[in-house]
């Protein structure tokens, strides 16, 4: 498998580790934002384009909240940063891999893992792949509209929820 071939991951994992990957960081970036992360991952998932439209960005949440979402840019730059580390985890595991894919992905992102009585270390990521996970998560967030400085602290952050090698 390379980056940017068919996923192993089925749409609904990919979706579901997209999704928890984007939380994790929202919790991190702007708590707040959680009480509408729910409505505004269907919205996004149902039509990505349209919730990524700046102007629809800076409209009214549904019931009043003025705000420019951060959440639709977490998701969107979430997505590549998914598809890059199946990537890393298929390669350094082999094709044997495939049937804990997943269990082994939310190790790497640090995610709370449905299954935690599933024994085994999530493989540990070189600085390079964790720049090169910063590098897709900042290109992602420039290409969606969202400002530099932005851009960066999302990348950042995305970066920094990931294991690397000791």
């Amino acid at each position: 498998m390379t980056y940017g071939s068919p996923s192993p991951l089925s749409p609904a994992e990919h979706r579901a580790l997209v999704q928890d990957l984007a939380a994790a960081v929202v919790e991190e970036l702007d708590p707040d934002e959680m009480a509408v992360f729910e409505e505004t991952a269907d919205e996004y998932f149902r039509d990505p384009q349209a919730v990524l439209n700046p102007k629809r960005r800076d409209e009214a949440v549904g019931f009043g909240i003025e705000a420019a979402l951060i959440t639709p840019i977490v998701l969107a730059v979430a997505g590549p940063v998914v598809e890059f580390l199946t990537t890393v985890v298929v390669q350094a595991a082999g094709e044997g891999v495939k049937p804990t894919l997943v269990r082994i992905l939310r190790r790497v992102l640090r995610l709370k893992d449905a299954d935690a009585s599933s024994p085994g270390e999530a493989p540990r990521l070189t600085q390079e792949q964790v720049e090169h996970v910063r590098a897709i998560a900042y290109a992602r967030a420039c290409d969606v509209g969202l400002e530099e400085n932005r851009a960066r602290l999302l990348a950042d952050s995305v970066a920094g929820g990931v294991r690397v090698s000791a």
